[in-house]
């Protein structure tokens, strides 16, 4: 007899007792105990059996990996967390030991095969897994954490004309100024620390966060945040506690939603600080009418309050919610992926070196001092770094998660039953040898279809913004913002690496984001004093 027809057996005997139980006298105590004893035991040797029937048996038997994560989440595995922000390495590495679909737990698959996740994200276009209803809290659902794919059609409609080519077009001349900023606040930290070959210490990787919070700030509501002129703000404050503490909500269903409601995790109050200063945006936009409008991503939202359909106006709280979304998704992952980027740089200065010799090609007209992003969104080399940055130092190390509303089979070849969590690890594919030429080294050439270098990218194997309904909305206004800032950087600025800074950027940490741990990444600038 198999563990099944065992199972089986079991669990019809568990019920049996139950319904003894229930039909059985008050008086009868002595009876009742007995049958509540052997009740109780039957029942957990159901659970047991079953959970052994899953783990050996059941339809997601056959796929490998630890032992213990047949029997239980991978949040309870010894060590996964340990240092906090490490768990994404562990994963790696159990992807690394046991292939591109690995078993995490036991209701939950790993996948790294590029067919299959093309088949998930785009193809069957699965809906997304309970991590972004934890990721929901109080709140109301937004384009990102929500799992209802009418409402995210919907949504996604709405917002669209936001991060239309044309709009953003629009908002570039807010970009440049903010760079501008940007520009000058480098000045003067070089000036403040210049050595006597002319170069000051600059911290890239702070100051690249600031810009893109300030160029947030300015093209979603007009708020510049003047982080690049050393103020505090509750906003960029919130982000960074938001950041951790949502990496643990989603992996603790529990603990998680516990924990953001005791005092002394500042969530609570960071998340009523930032409630109240976009309610008062809000507020000013729309008593304003007319005069107070003005050309950015939250005048698209509020106009939605004009719609012939009523179920496309947004509410207030909606707009608030859509706005911290895109201020939150849009910097982090933008500021940390252009930082990746000139940590690459200084480890490859012949790169560097390429870099700045095709923007060199690109000419300012009569009184530009900064780049257009149509000068420099076909530059191959420039595209090449960023593509190339984004395979490697893939912002969302962590995964994402589907679930399958039906049985499916993936590729031909692989069962997964309904209900499935889905652990789709777009970074895998970027990092796996059947699908690129030394993983492992950041080589912008493979990029380039004119390059002496031999295995060209391999596209379908590349995720960065993932892929199907759910990808990113902000892709094009990100990409046009990493352009800007590389180019200009490289243009106007000697760039050197600090030694002891390169090792620190190779210390990677991942809550929701990949990170460095340091949060700091210091180079030697200097303005040039000759540009070709």
């Amino acid at each position: 007899m198999d563990i099944s027809s065992i199972t089986k057996q079991l669990e019809t005997s568990a019920s049996s007792l139950f319904e003894k139980i229930s039909a059985s006298s008050v008086t009868d105590r002595g009876n009742l105990e007995k049958i509540g004893k052997v009740a109780v035991i039957t029942w957990a040797t159901y659970l047991v059996s079953s959970k052994l029937y899953d783990a050996f048996l059941g339809p997601l038997s056959s796929i490998p990996g630890p032992l213990g994560l047949k029997f239980f989440e991978m949040r309870y595995y010894p060590g996964i967390e340990s240092p906090p922000g490490s768990s994404w390495e562990k994963i790696k590495a159990w992807r690394d030991q046991y292939g591109d679909t690995v078993r995490l737990g036991p209701n939950r698959v790993g996948i790294s095969d590029k067919r299959m996740l093309r088949q998930i994200l785009l193809k069957d276009d699965l809906p997304k897994g309970p991590m972004y209803t934890r990721l929901q809290r109080r709140s109301p659902p937004t384009l990102f954490n929500t799992r209802d794919k009418p409402f995210h059609k919907q949504r996604r409609r709405i917002i669209s004309p936001a991060f239309s080519v044309k709009y953003l077009n629009s908002l570039e001349g807010y970009m440049r100024e903010t760079t501008q900023s940007f520009i000058d606040r480098i000045d003067r930290d070089i000036n403040e620390t210049k050595n006597e070959n002319g170069y000051g210490q600059v911290d890239i990787w702070i100051l690249l966060q600031y810009l893109a919070l300030d160029i947030i700030g300015e093209t979603a509501f007009g708020k510049t945040f003047h982080m690049l002129e050393g103020n505090d703000h509750v906003v960029p404050r919130t982000i960074s506690i938001s950041m951790e503490k949502s990496s643990y909500l989603v992996t603790h269903p529990i603990l998680g939603p516990l924990s953001m409601l005791l005092p002394f995790s500042g969530v609570l109050k960071a998340n009523n600080d930032l409630k109240a200063f976009m309610t008062k945006i809000i507020v000013e936009r729309l008593k304003g009418g007319e005069k107070a409008r003005r050309n950015d991503i939250l005048q698209i939202l509020i106009d939605t309050q004009h719609a012939n359909d009523t179920e496309d106006r947004l509410t207030a709280e909606s707009i608030a919610q859509e706005t911290v979304l895109f201020l939150v998704a849009g910097s982090e992952t933008t500021s940390n992926t252009t930082g990746f980027a000139f940590i690459e740089l200084m480890k490859n200065p012949e790169a560097f070196a390429k870099l700045r010799e095709e923007i060199d090609t690109v000419e300012f007209e009569q009184g530009q001092k900064l780049f257009h992003n149509e000068q420099l969104k076909h530059l191959p080399y420039l595209n090449a770094v960023i593509d190339e940055t984004l395979r490697l130092d893939a912002i969302s190390v962590g995964g994402a998660e589907r679930m399958p509303d039906r049985d499916i089979v993936l590729d031909g070849k692989l069962f997964v039953p309904k209900g499935t969590i889905l652990h789709c690890n777009m970074y895998h594919a970027h990092v796996d040898p059947a699908y690129w030429s030394e993983p492992e080294k950041w080589i912008p050439e493979r990029w380039i279809e004119d390059s002496d270098y031999p295995q060209k990218a391999d596209h379908d194997a590349f995720f960065p913004f993932s892929a199907g309904s759910r990808n990113c909305i902000g892709k094009t206004f990100a990409q046009q913002e990493m352009r800007l800032s590389i180019a200009n950087l490289v243009k106007l600025f000697d760039i050197e690496a600090i030694p002891e800074q390169v090792a620190l950027g190779e210390e990677r940490r991942a809550f929701i984001t990949l990170q460095i741990n340091s949060n700091s990444y210091k180079v030697l600038m200097k303005r040039r004093t000759t540009n070709a």
